[in-house]
Formats: structure tokens, sequence, C-alpha cells
């Protein structure tokens, strides 16, 4: 019996793209770009000015070297030709980050995130405890990191040829599987489902891994009109078993479920370590899902 039985298609509206006008914010603005093209969705390109300058300023003031700077990138970006054609509007507000990007995704009922992520000694203690993190942690829509290592491409429409679900058979990750599902239709795409038997010591019997891949092809639902798709099942670090997979493949993208912050405040740290190995590493984006 397929876990998956009710497939909606994917429909979005209100694409929120958080820039602070670096390198990584422009790799992933061809991504938001091609996904509101698809599904004919507005994108919010949105900025918020933070400096500890605020706090001898007015409430509400903002240094003017930090405003000017950011009405001038923004004017840089509104002219950007991936924008051509789309309905876009740009936002910059001050104040402190999160509670800006809240309240930006509460009152333009975004349903999808697009955020580009930097990578080196600074990337860990973002994904740990900062603005992604809580992006990725909090929002209940779906979150679309561009990781350090996927290169920029100034060119991309959208199109893709194979997509990688990592399945942890929890149930969370229905909702991450139907996304799978219908981007693979909807790009006519090699869709690979894989799961990581791990971190334990000892190697599981080979019934034993049989046994999760025929869970995983009960996962897919029966009217699911995809090319054949692949199943791997392998023993070892998830992030490395994930990673590899991809990089074989030469992935498109990568799609994951994660536990809704409603049901559960406090997800496991393991979950987020792997999240966050993943994104230094992919050379593809990665998609989280909240169920």
């Amino acid at each position: 019996m397929p876990l998956v039985e009710a497939r909606p298609r994917i429909s979005l509206k209100n694409i929120l793209l958080p820039t602070d006008f670096s390198e990584r914010s422009a790799t992933a603005l061809p991504y938001a770009a091609a996904v509101a093209r698809h599904y004919d969705a507005r994108i919010y390109l949105a900025h918020v000015v933070v400096s500890e300058e605020t706090i001898s300023l007015p409430a509400g003031i903002p240094p003017a070297s930090d405003w000017t700077r950011a009405q001038q990138e923004m004017a840089i970006l509104d002219r950007c030709d991936l924008l051509n054609g789309l309905r876009y509007q740009a936002l910059v507000e001050e104040g402190e980050l999160w509670d800006v990007l809240s309240k930006m995704i509460r009152e333009h009922e975004i349903d999808f995130i697009v955020l580009g992520t930097s990578g080196g000694a600074g990337f860990k203690k973002l994904i740990a405890g900062s603005v992604a993190e809580e992006i990725m942690r909090e929002v209940s829509c779906p979150v679309l990191a561009v990781g350090p290592q996927v290169p920029s491409r100034a060119q991309f429409k959208g199109d893709m040829r194979s997509i990688l679900y990592a399945a942890d058979f929890q149930p969370w990750s229905n909702l991450a599987l139907t996304y799978a599902v219908s981007l693979a239709e909807e790009n006519h795409a090699q869709l690979t489902m894989v799961h990581a038997v791990g971190p334990e010591k000892v190697p599981p019997p080979h019934r034993d891994l049989e046994r999760f891949l025929r869970e995983l092809e009960q996962m897919l639902p029966s009217d699911a009109k995809l090319v054949p798709p692949e199943f791997v099942v392998e023993f070892g670090a998830p992030a490395e078993v994930i990673l590899k997979a991809a990089a074989d493949r030469e992935c498109d993208l990568i799609v994951t479920g994660a536990r809704d912050t409603c049901v559960e405040r406090s997800p496991a740290p393991f979950a987020w370590v792997l999240l966050h190995q993943i994104l230094c590493a992919a050379r593809c984006p990665l998609l989280t899902v909240h169920g």
C-alpha cells in the first residue's frame, strides 16, 4: 500500500528570497526566478537593514549609510534580467533580522523560500544557531537552500533531469515525497529514492537491506507517472550516502523532509547536523519540506 495516496499538484503563489546582496544570494536568484516562472508566482526580494548603530538612534531609523546602500543594491537587483516578465516586489526594512523576515512571511503569505547560504568557518555557526537555522526550523513552508558548493548558474531555467529524495521512513517526510514525485513528473526527471542505514557499527544483514528496498518501492503512489525510478539502500553515514548518490547521478535537487515544529519544538540535533553536512557539500540545492 503506497504511503502517499493523495498527491495535490504543487501550487505556489508567493516566494521569498532573503538577500544580503552577496555572491551566495546572487547564486540563489536564478532558482527563485525559475520557480516563480514555472508556477506563475510572485517573488518578494527581501533585505533587512541590521546594525548595532541602531541602538543609539531613534526607534525605526536605521543608519543613513546602511539604508542608502541597501536601497542602491536593491535598485541594481531590480534591473536584473532574470526578473524580466516576473511579478516581483522589493522589500527593504529595518530591525532584527528574523523578526522582520517572519513578519514578511506572515504579511505576504509566503509559501516558498529560496535561501542562499555561504560556506567557510562561519557557515557552521550560521546553520547551527542563526537566521538560516531559524528559517529552516520555524517556517511551515518549503525552503530551497542553495549551499556554498552549488555552482553559479545565471542561466538556470528550472529544468531538472535528476532528483534525489532522501527517505527516513518518518511520517513527517510524506509531504516531502509528494514534492519530489510531483517535481519529477513535471520535469520528466529521474527520481532516485535513497535510504541510509546507519550509524550502526555493524552492517545489517542483507535481508534487512532488501526489506528497506521494498519499503522504498511501496512509498511511491500507485498513479505516479515517472521515468522508472531508482531505489538505493546503503549502510553508512547518512550524509555520505546521500551526497555520494547525488554526486554519482549529477542530481539537480535533493529533497528531504523535516519535522514540523508545531508538533515538535526541539527537533533532534542530529537532523540539523545532517542538513548542515549536506548543505556544505552538495553540488545542488537542498529542498526541505516540513510535514
